[in-house]
């Protein structure tokens, strides 16, 4: 019997917050043809019952847990035969893991983790995932690393930031490991020449506003709330990286993307960042899924992206156009994608 992570759990909260967020009734119910989705059945059971999909995403209220909720009642009123629910996890790094051991069938991640996973780097040391027991299925949205201070205080840029606390998220999180990468960058020894404070993202902005940590990162989508939050509090400066050590990060990590932020995205924030990175959301599956199967989920996700961005505004990002990012290069896509993306002329 195949385990899935707090399934009964998962189940209860994707039909709640898919009510709450979406403003549609329970998707336990499948329903042909809705909203203009694919209505054939899924045939992945052979013994012609319910065909259960856990998609893994993030803890509750978190980004993943939102979209993952609202494409898990797309699926479950489109595609007759279906069941999907989304699983509570720690997170990307987690879910890549669960996906990798088949404990799910569909999981959410960012590319620079999905990177590090493959190589057996960074948090994945000594547990790298092998490339042919994932494929990608589709690439979203951008999140950006910010990394901030007080207006008030002496740091001005990175290079001030030599000898300091900075908080950066949980343990194993992706703003830990960017962090890191810049750090090392310009030349600073992690717990030698700057030390880490592993704070919730809440947790940490607290922490600077209370004169607890010297800075803050975080990666994430623009405005991030916690940011908003200390912002909110306090007047913030964001750090903008020098262009020399851009230029290195950008060449040694070729899976983050080039980000900027514009000024005033926060109280205080009277400067743009020019030189910051990114990664890309994006969504893996078993390989053992089958070509139909995800044929007609990434048909019916593309398709009624609508519903999606009324859940999460960022998933305007969870497009055709998108459709490889930050899976390019890392990862072979699903089959069942590849035949979309054909079929609708976004792939050769």
């Amino acid at each position: 019997m195949r385990k899935n992570v707090k399934r009964a759990a998962g189940l209860v909260i994707a039909l709640c917050m898919t009510a709450a967020v979406t403003g549609c009734g329970s998707s336990s119910a499948p329903a042909s043809g809705a909203q203009g989705g694919s209505s054939q059945a899924a045939k992945d059971n052979s013994s012609g019952g319910t065909q259960y999909i856990s998609i893994a995403t993030s803890s509750s209220g978190g980004a993943f847990s939102i979209i993952g909720t609202a494409m898990s009642d797309l699926i479950n009123k489109n595609i007759s035969g279906v069941s999907a629910n989304i699983e509570i996890t720690g997170g990307s790094s987690e879910n890549l893991l669960l996906a990798e051991k088949g404990n799910v069938e569909l999981a959410m991640s960012a590319s620079d983790v999905l990177a590090l996973a493959l190589n057996g780097e960074g948090s994945f040391e000594g547990k790298q995932i092998p490339k042919d027991k994932l494929r990608g299925v589709m690439g979203g949205h951008l999140t950006t690393l910010q990394v901030y201070t007080l207006k008030e205080g002496d740091i001005r840029s990175y290079s001030d930031l030599k000898g300091k606390k900075i908080a950066v998220g949980p343990a194993g999180s992706v703003a830990g490991d960017a962090m890191k990468a810049v750090m090392d960058a310009y030349g600073y020894e992690i717990n030698t020449d700057w030390t880490p404070e592993y704070l919730a993202h809440g947790d940490g902005a607290e922490a600077l506003t209370d004169g607890n940590v010297d800075a803050v990162c975080i990666m994430s989508t623009l405005p991030a709330s916690p940011v908003a939050t200390a912002a909110a509090s306090k007047e913030l400066r964001l750090l903008d990286m020098d262009k020399e050590q851009y230029d290195k990060i950008m060449a040694e990590c070729p899976y983050y993307l080039p980000a900027a932020i514009e000024a005033n995205v926060y109280n205080g924030q009277d400067e743009p960042v020019n030189y910051t990175f990114g990664s890309a959301s994006i969504m893996v599956a078993s390989p053992e899924l089958s070509e139909d199967l995800v044929y007609n989920m990434v048909k019916i996700l593309f398709e009624n992206n609508d519903a999606l961005v009324a859940a999460y505004p960022q998933c305007n990002e969870w497009s055709v156009e998108n459709a490889t990012r930050g899976l390019d290069g890392l990862l072979e896509m699903h089959p069942g994608t590849i035949k979309y993306l054909k079929e609708v002329g976004a792939m050769q």
